[in-house]
């Protein structure tokens, strides 16, 4: 009986660890996404962080800064209640709106708008599809870094 009672409670211990993460991976608060991993949409509460080679499928809202890593890549929109950084080779799928400066590392893709109340500044190489709009009018472009049109 003993043993019966402690397998049980392993097994209901097991499955309480494993509905855990499932339920963790989209739109809860997070602050930071490790190197390397993934994770469904992002919904942060201060600052997000994505480490290189991060995924995320889905969009990221923070109320702060947002910074991914190198070679991360975001499949949606990102918001940043303040400034928005990304590393050399990073994507994102969407449109990058950021309540502060853009920044984006060398060969970095945005297949969406950017709109900033801030200045953007582009790294070697990187490519904005869509329109940008920055608060200030200020735009650096680096070697062969281009945007779609200017609004």
């Amino acid at each position: 009986m003993k043993k019966s009672m402690m397998a049980i409670l392993m097994s209901l211990a097991l499955v309480a660890v494993g509905i855990a993460p499932v339920m963790a991976q989209s739109g809860t608060d997070t602050t930071t996404l490790v190197a390397g991993g993934s994770s469904g949409s992002i919904n942060s509460s201060a600052a997000f962080t994505a480490g290189a080679s991060s995924k995320i499928t889905g969009t990221i809202t923070a109320v702060a800064a947002v910074t991914l890593g190198a070679e991360a890549s975001v499949t949606g929109n990102v918001t940043a209640g303040a400034a928005f950084t990304s590393g050399a080779n990073s994507t994102v799928g969407g449109s990058v709106n950021a309540g502060a400066d853009f920044t984006s590392g060398a060969n970095s893709v945005i297949a969406g708008n950017v709109s900033v109340t801030g200045s953007i500044t582009l790294g070697a190489g990187s490519k904005i599809l869509g329109a940008v709009h920055t608060g200030t009018g200020v735009i650096v472009y680096g070697r062969d870094a281009t945007v779609g049109s200017i609004n």
